[in-house]
């Protein structure tokens, strides 16, 4: 029943500008308790990989601050809305009825991969970690004639990952800084201090949106935010606050 109720908030989301924002909110709010209630129910909650669970979890954490949000967040609300369809989709295996449209085809190998992605991360050296970071940041406009060479076009996960091993292989050292005034390896190293911190399921489901395009700066400071809106708003406690409750 409750996907069925899951079903109408989410074609009544789909009527998109005939709801004000505080009605779309308030929609919002209720789609992913919706699915965590009924992946529960369907004993697939234990089932799931942890990572698949960080991911139901920033879902919660998503309905909670579009219900809060004064102004709309369509990134953030398309985000959630694909999420929640997705792991509705699980819940009605092996149905081969398709009524969750908004869950993406490939999801499933994207979270194959990520696990794939922290495997190959977690095999770099400290630098190419941090240079490989860098590389996924969205890419610069040039300041006047200078131009940071290392500032090509952003790769895919995969492509700058495998770069860093082949490097690390024949003992290459990351590319210096083509200009004096360059702070991006810099503020790289910061972000893996912040996602080096995080357990390897949540290392996981923030490589996978980086795969997808998203910041590795954006994304890791959002997943320590994450954990912290779970443990004030759902009294899920997790990571460096984990402690479970009865």
């Amino acid at each position: 029943m409750k996907l069925d109720e899951l079903r109408s908030a989410l074609d009544a989301l789909a009527m998109g500008p005939r709801h004000q924002w505080a009605d779309v909110r308030q929609i919002a709010g209720t789609l992913a308790p919706l699915v965590w209630d009924e992946l529960k129910a369907h004993g697939l909650w234990d089932e799931l990989p942890e990572h698949d669970q960080a991911a139901v979890y920033w879902a919660l954490a998503d309905g909670h601050n579009l219900a809060a949000a004064h102004a709309p967040n369509p990134p953030r609300l398309a985000r959630l809305i694909s999420e929640v369809a997705y792991f509705a989709e699980e819940c009605e295996r092996p149905s081969s009825e398709r009524r969750w449209p908004e869950a993406q085809p490939d999801r499933a190998r994207e979270a194959v991969d990520a696990v794939e992605f922290e495997g190959q991360y977690g095999t770099l050296s400290p630098r190419w970690m941090v240079e490989t970071l860098r590389r996924m940041e969205t890419a610069r406009k040039p300041a006047g004639w200078e131009r940071d060479q290392r500032q090509a076009e952003r790769p895919s996960l995969s492509v700058a990952l495998f770069a860093a091993s082949e490097a690390m292989k024949r003992h290459q050292a990351p590319p210096e800084p083509a200009s004096y005034d360059d702070r991006s390896s810099e503020n790289s190293t910061g972000v893996v201090r912040r996602l080096n911190r995080l357990p390897q399921e949540w290392r996981i489901e923030v490589l996978r949106r980086v795969a997808q395009g998203g910041s590795p700066a954006h994304l890791a400071s959002e997943a320590a935010t994450t954990i912290n809106v779970l443990h004030s708003a759902f009294g899920v406690s997790l990571a460096w606050n984990a402690r479970r409750r009865p």
